[in-house]
């Protein structure tokens, strides 16, 4: 392989790590929208519309944080066991080591092949770190919204309704 493939191959890796790690992020968010929101909103719907803005609003408001203070509400409601809570906190430390200074720090073995085969490696067990606080906030997130009815097959509904040209795709 040619040193500018090599290169892409890390770039990519670094990619589909950055992905992981998001979509870490928006599990948090999906876990703090079930056990806050619904919670808090679910028993006094007076409206579609009314619960449309204000799950947007709450939606947002999330969004808006980082992946610290999110990881710090979900703490706060206690619904964590210790290997889930130590997974996540290696994967915010994880997570913002790749978005803040992971090509700074590793920018001596991005020179030379040995060193970027060595990134690559290292991506790889990062995103696995990721895909494990994934595999530990997947059922948990599954069990709470089967508690407010969405089972898969509403889900599925739903997903062709939002995007219905799209479903071939996904």
């Amino acid at each position: 392989m040619n040193k500018s493939e090599h290169c892409k191959e890390v770039y990519a890796y670094f990619g589909l790590a950055i992905f992981r790690a998001q979509c870490v992020e928006q599990s948090i968010i999906q876990l703090l929208i079930f056990l806050v929101f619904f919670k808090e909103n679910v028993t006094k719907i007076s409206s579609i519309e009314k619960w449309e803005v204000d799950f947007d609003d709450f939606d947002k408001a999330l969004s808006k944080k980082t992946m610290g203070h999110l990881l710090g509400a979900l703490k706060e409601l206690q619904v964590l066991n210790e290997v889930t809570e130590s997974t996540l906190s290696k994967a915010l430390i994880k997570r913002n080591w790749l978005a803040h200074g992971y090509f700074v720090d590793r920018a001596i073995e991005f020179l030379n092949t040995s060193g970027r085969n060595k990134m690559i490696s290292e991506l790889k067990d990062i995103i696995e770190i990721f895909n494990s606080a994934e595999d530990f906030l997947q059922p948990i997130a599954k069990k709470l919204a089967l508690q407010y009815g969405l089972t898969d097959e509403r889900l599925e509904e739903m997903k062709k309704e939002i995007y219905p040209s799209e479903i071939d795709d996904m």
